[in-house]
């Protein structure tokens, strides 16, 4: 016996055991609470993600219909006023009724322009006036005045040469309107030239019309609903630049969560065109701090709203939790892995040794010194009386044999053990038909008969290589690929089968007892497990799998077709070229749950005799199977007349004829399901 070259002892093993499992037991716990800890805490902080974007986006959309709505009714108003004081007065009220808007800048298609600044959109809303500007067409300040909101104060003049102001003559506002809706687009410069906005242009019958929103009133607004402690909201442009930032919170955070929004903003730039409408949760890490970063649709400008939050607002005390209660887990593990380690090497190693110990006095066959040893554990104390009572039942069949062999062959280590191997082999039943009744006539004397069949059928498998593998009553199982190699094994099983077959023809012909039997065979080829199986009480060199089945049904099925040597599939395609074969039919044998195709062997030369008989078969099958149920059965009853015994061709006509009368449904198969094993 070859021993090891690493050992430990069970103390060691035990000790590593108990470890080991208060370890593992104390990590599983720990990832696991940590986990779903985590994953409740990333699910709350993208709820709440989802709720501050669906708020910063409402309170988008707001303004952007407010604005909307406005137009449609100053675009009205403006077309029906006739004089440049109507339309002034109409776009100041319309200006001071609303903090939304920055500017209101109406272009005509002669005359001068008017541009109005409501002051609390740029100063906040404490400011309750609006500017008025009245501009020619190179953009040119012609005169100012500014109005109080509410009547609070007349309009008061200004200097209309504030150079400030001379910048009314952009692309934006010079270029021709031809959209008879309004459309937003975006501006570089609002009319005082320091701010970019957004505007809203729609053509009227007197002119161009446009309403602006700066992109600082756009991040105040965005600024008014709270992301976190020192979270942000931020509005991406397609390609990745950000276009505003909210205003509000911990400034101090404003610098690295910019530079988190630029990492958003290459996120947006590396979407494929057809993801701009797409609403997407990242996680990030920029500069060794992590963000939560929610992307969606402003459905604006292909405009992105990104909102930002840093994980160490929501995950930074749940973290600083984890790691304590990681600590506590370890020094748990560590206590507990002690006391186990000492309570486990004196409960059960020491016993276990003690046990050990006496095994070691039956190995040598010193069966009297053998003491009890008892044990606070249940199976150590069973074990211990268990080797005391094979120690006494030793000692009394020691006085039946020698001591110094049973010694020996312990030492050696002799056994017979069962075990296998997989082969493809072929497999051969023969069972000798009409032996029951045969039996009961006779009684005991049919004794002999039996013995001569099984002597005339071993004969024939033996001489063609087979090995016998049992006898089951008045049948034979033999197969041929074990336990040596047999590359022709199927033609030999075949040849096997015609010469018992041949050989029982001639003893029916020359014994009396023999002329009401019959035999029939079955064969095929496959895989199996051959070796020696059994128990280790009893072994036998056997051969178990799915072919040893077939071919053992294989034999039962001749009974159905009046057949005597049926060949399974994998036999008939190995051999078709040096036998003649029949295609009978196609059979779904007990136990398999699909059709198999059985051939039957008739000759060792496929041209020992005509074969115009055997194509004529096959033609009826074939119409068979098409369902041409009348030309088969034609074709059957042809061959009737030179063959009338031929039982493939009586079974399949009889087939034929109910088939005919009773016409099989569209899902019917042509195969035979057969209820015997």
């Amino acid at each position: 016996m070859v021993v090891p070259r690493f050992q430990v002892g069970l103390r060691t093993v035990l000790l590593v055991a108990i470890a080991a499992s208060v370890i593992v037991c104390g990590v599983l716990v720990h990832l696991a609470w940590w986990r779903t800890t985590s994953l409740v805490s990333r699910n709350l902080l993208d709820a709440l993600e989802r709720q501050i974007g669906d708020s910063a986006r409402h309170a988008w959309w707001s303004r952007i219909i407010e604005v909307g709505g406005q137009m449609r009714t100053l675009s009205a108003a403006v077309e029906g006023a006739r004089l440049a004081s109507a339309r002034e007065q109409i776009l100041v009220s319309s200006a001071l009724a609303t903090q939304s808007l920055s500017w209101l800048v109406f272009v005509p298609d002669t005359g001068t322009g008017l541009a109005v600044q409501d002051l609390a959109a740029k100063s906040g809303p404490t400011d309750v006036a609006a500017d008025v500007f009245q501009f020619d067409r190179e953009g040119r300040v012609v005169a100012r005045s500014r109005h109080a909101r509410d009547g609070a104060a007349p309009p008061s003049p200004g200097d209309p040469g504030d150079t400030a102001l001379t910048v009314f003559g952009t692309e934006w506002l010079t270029r021709p309107v031809t959209s008879d809706q309004p459309t937003w687009v975006a501006v570089a410069r609002e009319p005082s030239g320091q701010r970019r906005a957004v505007a809203l242009v729609a053509r009227t019958s007197a002119g161009v019309l446009a309403a602006m929103i700066e992109y600082d009133r756009l991040a105040q607004i965005l600024g008014e609903i709270p992301v976190g402690k020192t979270g942000r909201s931020y509005v991406i442009a397609p390609a990745g630049d950000v276009v505003i930032a909210s205003t509000g919170g911990d400034a101090s955070s404003a610098p690295r969560l910019g530079r988190a929004a630029e990492a958003a903003g290459r996120i947006v730039a590396a979407r494929d065109a057809g993801a701009i409408d797409t609403t997407e949760t990242r996680r990030i890490v920029v500069d060794g701090a992590a963000y939560q970063v929610e992307l969606s649709p402003l459905s604006f400008q292909g405009w992105q709203l990104a909102i930002i939050l840093p994980e160490s607002d929501f995950l930074g005390e749940i973290d600083q939790v984890i790691a304590q209660v990681a600590m506590g887990l370890a020094l748990f593990v560590v206590v507990a892995g002690t006391a186990g380690a000492f309570a486990a090497r004196g409960w059960v190693a020491g016993p276990i040794q003690a046990v050990v110990d006496d095994l070691a006095l039956v190995e040598r066959f010193d069966l009297e010194n053998i003491p009890r040893r008892r044990s606070h554990i249940i199976e150590i104390d069973q074990l211990s009386e268990a080797i005391v009572r094979m120690g006494s039942g030793l000692a009394d069949f020691a006085k039946f044999i020698p001591t110094a062999l049973v010694r020996s062959l312990l030492k050696d280590g002799m056994r017979a053990e069962p075990g296998g191997a997989r082969r493809e082999i072929t497999v051969l039943f023969v069972d000798l038909a009409g032996f029951t009744a045969l039996s009961e006539k006779l009684g005991d004397r049919v004794v002999p008969i039996v013995s001569q069949f099984l002597d005339l059928a071993s004969t024939a498998i033996v001489a063609n290589g087979g090995t016998v593998d049992k006898y089951i009553g008045d049948a034979v199982m033999a197969f041929w690929g074990a336990p040596g190699d047999d590359a022709d094994q199927a033609a030999h099983a075949c040849q096997a089968a015609l010469a018992t077959q041949a050989a029982f023809d001639d003893l029916r012909r020359l014994e009396p007892q023999f002329q009401g039997l019959s035999v029939r065979i079955g064969v095929q080829s496959g895989a199996a497990i051959v070796g020696n199986i059994g128990s280790s009480r009893r072994l036998n060199y056997t051969a178990l799998g799915d072919v040893v089945n077939l071919a053992s049904r294989l034999e039962g099925v001749n009974k159905i077709y009046g057949t005597t040597i049926l060949l399974g599939p994998e036999t008939a395609v190995q051999v078709t070229d040096r036998f003649q074969l029949r295609e009978i039919d196609r059979v779904m044998v007990y136990g398999r749950a699909e059709g198999v195709a059985v051939f039957e062997l008739l000759a060792q030369d496929s041209a020992a005799e005509p074969a115009r008989w055997i194509a004529r078969y096959g033609e009826a099958l074939a119409h068979y199977r098409s369902r041409n149920f009348a030309d088969a059965l034609g074709l059957l009853e042809e061959l009737g007349a030179s063959r009338p015994a031929d039982g493939p061709a009586l079974r399949l006509a009889g087939v034929c004829r109910r088939l005919i009368d009773a016409p099989p449904p569209p899902n019917w198969r042509p195969v035979t399901a057969l209820d015997m094993k």
